[in-house]
């Protein structure tokens, strides 16, 4: 199957974002909004080739820590590959996260600057920038196990900043990209 083109991949998010704010602050769920529930439906109670890339991807990279990430507002979930403990630093840290979509047969990988400090992630920024060299393997093994367990095919970074006139999530059309369609409305937010 060919890869979908900017034009069919607006096409689906369409059916999955509302256009107007009249859902917007009401108790009423809007159709748009109603689709993407059911697709999360069906992945939740489907999660096993999840569950086993994940399990997959931690035998590939022994040392480092291997998480998840969904939200029923997102576009699909995410996976998340830390740095090992030891390799850690106060500052300039950088998480692998690579993102399926349900919308689409099509996934992205990129990445979180971050620090810790206090035990925890702070000043968290996302990055479409390549990798540091500690991270580039990771980004490449997740981006081939997803290709090779979902199928998907890679968003490129023009087709995925292209502008879509709809809500997703916290954004108002006038800054919601297709990236934010598919994926998430927050790529900085991770656990």
């Amino acid at each position: 199957m060919p890869p979908l083109s900017k034009e069919d991949l607006l096409i689906i998010v369409r059916n999955y974002y509302d256009s107007s704010s009249k859902f917007l602050y009401t108790q009423e769920t809007s159709p748009a909004t109603k689709r993407l529930h059911a697709l999360w439906t069906q992945r939740l109670e489907n999660m096993g080739s999840w569950n086993a890339f994940l399990d997959e991807l931690e035998s590939k990279l022994p040392t480092f820590i291997i998480g998840d990430t969904f939200s029923t507002s997102d576009g699909g979930p995410r996976c998340l590959v830390y740095p090992p403990k030891e390799s850690r630093s106060p500052t300039a840290n950088w998480v692998v996260v690579g993102c399926i979509s349900l919308l689409a047969p099509v996934y992205t990988v990129y990445g979180v600057e971050c620090d810790y400090t206090d035990g925890g992630l702070r000043n968290e920024k996302a990055s479409f920038a390549q990798p540091p060299p500690n991270m580039a393997l990771p980004a490449q093994i997740v981006a081939r196990m997803i290709e090779t367990t979902f199928g998907f095919s890679a968003v490129s970074r023009e087709v995925a900043e292209t502008p879509v006139p709809l809500f997703v999530g916290g954004r108002e059309p006038s800054e919601a990209m297709l990236f934010h369609a598919l994926f998430t409305s927050d790529p900085s937010i991770i656990p």
